[in-house]
């Protein structure tokens, strides 16, 4: 369905009136929780309710329908059940509204029957050119312009927040998965565009969203959660994916791996989750990078919304920490990355400048009693001796010779270079202030060198795609 156009899709995320099909009085309703969502403060569009039992719900005046309603309406929210959606898709045609998000199940995730129903709402739809998300979704929630369809209740479903620094968006077949993503990470402090369930994808579907997404500027990576694709909409997700994976990283999780989760999926969503090893091919074809599960994705996604894309495969790990080193090369090693000691050239001009019990390979080791210096050392030899892609920061603080200046240091170098760094740095309290510190300057930083490994795969997997014949790959895996 996608097309260049994205101004329909656009309408989704920038609505400035909705009106909610189906708003309730009763509590703890879906139709109740939406109008919630759209009263807040930080929603400043018109809201419109329209239920013909009531005159208002939560002080919001509620009209029968749609024509009744004195202004225009960009969004409609339909929450009602699914057998009289087709009228009230009559009624958003007849009013002139592009954009419907279909909370509501009991289409074709249900059989022939339900089936029957989206089809019959696609072809009224079309008729009048109004775009559909959904059905049997929990809609959108666009952490910018506050547009939120989620109708899970806050103190239950924590809602992410905008970076000022980088930002991811989630496109999600699932709802449940949706939401509990928004719930997730909305604790974990991660920059958070847009969230997107597409239920059904009766209409609106993952070309469309990674059209509208490529352009979007809020967005620094893409991320898929995808139980599978019909055959046709698997080729085009992927011929379109080719065009955008050289600009901006695309990551998916995809389930439906075995014979009995693909059952589960075409139970679930209606989806045909097909050969995972085509699915796999395909992904590597088209410059997607897949996660094998949601924390991979998002550790991923952090270091790819941060940092720039690696110009080859390999990695320095300077550390203050023996045990971290090990086992963050451990982690590299283990996911296909090369980590090549120091040339002797390289290895004399550091061992002239820090003190003679550091460990000169690799790892450096600046041992315990560092402060930033022997850092900012290690960082410029390193980097201007051109033997390096990504940098790996291991950076203990529980050592009282190493202050927060660290973090300005890592920050500088980060800047000055344009290489990609990575920070992992594992404690408590004073350790998590100096990563949000870190993350405020734009550095990534994970609580273990396995998380922080990933990001650095990631970071050389979209240098891989986006630099193509430059790219120095110097192992294959």
């Amino acid at each position: 369905m996608a097309n260049n156009n994205t101004d329909d899709i656009d309408v989704f995320f920038n609505a400035r009136s909705v009106a909610i099909y189906g708003a309730s009085q009763s509590p703890n309703s879906v139709g109740q929780a939406i109008v919630q969502n759209f009263i807040k403060p930080q929603y400043t569009g018109k809201v419109y309710a329209v239920n013909p039992k009531y005159d208002q719900v939560l002080g919001v005046h509620c009209y029968p329908n749609l024509q009744e309603i004195p202004g225009p309406v960009d969004l409609v929210v339909v929450a009602v059940p699914a057998r009289i959606a087709p009228r009230v898709f009559e009624d958003i045609g007849e009013k002139g509204s592009k954009a419907a998000i279909v909370i509501s199940g009991g289409f074709s995730e249900t059989g022939e029957k339900g089936a029957q129903l989206e089809d019959e709402i696609v072809d009224i739809a079309q008729k009048h050119g109004i775009r559909i998300i959904g059905p049997n979704c929990v809609g959108v929630i666009d952490t910018q312009t506050n547009v939120d369809t989620f109708f899970l209740p806050e103190y239950r479903c924590g809602r992410p927040k905008p970076s000022n620094v980088a930002n991811i968006s989630l496109v999600s077949q699932s709802g449940a998965f949706a939401a509990a993503i928004a719930d997730w990470t909305s604790e974990l402090g991660l920059g958070i565009s847009k969230i997107i369930s597409l239920g059904n994808k009766c209409d609106v579907d993952d070309d469309d969203l990674l059209s509208y997404l490529a352009e979007d500027d809020s967005t620094q990576v893409i991320c898929y959660y995808t139980e599978g694709y019909d055959k046709m909409g698997g080729r085009s997700f992927y011929r379109h994916a080719r065009e955008i994976t050289h600009h901006k990283p695309v990551i998916v999780c995809k389930s439906g791996r075995g014979e009995r989760a693909k059952r589960a999926a075409s139970s679930h969503t209606g989806s045909i989750a097909g050969s995972d090893n085509i699915a796999d091919a395909a992904y590597k074809q088209s410059g997607i990078i897949r996660a094998d599960n949601f924390e991979y994705m998002f550790d991923m996604a952090k270091g790819l919304a941060m940092q720039p894309a690696a110009k080859g495969d390999r990695v320095l790990i300077v550390t203050n920490g023996g045990g971290l080193g090990v086992m963050t090369t451990d982690a590299l090693e283990a996911i296909g990355l090369a980590i090549p000691p120091p040339s002797p050239e390289l290895h004399e001009k550091l061992n002239e400048r820090l003190p003679g019990y550091c460990a000169i390979g690799n790892p450096i080791d600046v041992v315990g009693d560092s402060d930033s210096t022997r850092y900012d050392i290690a960082f410029e030899e390193a980097i201007g001796s051109g033997e390096y892609d990504i940098i790996v920061v291991g950076m203990l603080l529980q050592t009282p010779s190493l202050g927060m200046e660290i973090t300005n240091v890592i920050a500088n170098h980060q800047r000055q270079s344009e290489f990609p760094f990575v920070v992992v740095s594992m404690g408590g309290a004073f350790t998590t202030k100096a990563g949000e510190v870190m993350e405020l300057m734009g550095c990534p930083t994970y609580a273990t060198g396995e998380k922080a490994a990933l990001a650095a795969k990631a970071l050389a997997q979209f240098g891989e795609v986006k630099f193509g014949d430059e790219f120095n790959k110097t192992i294959d895996v």
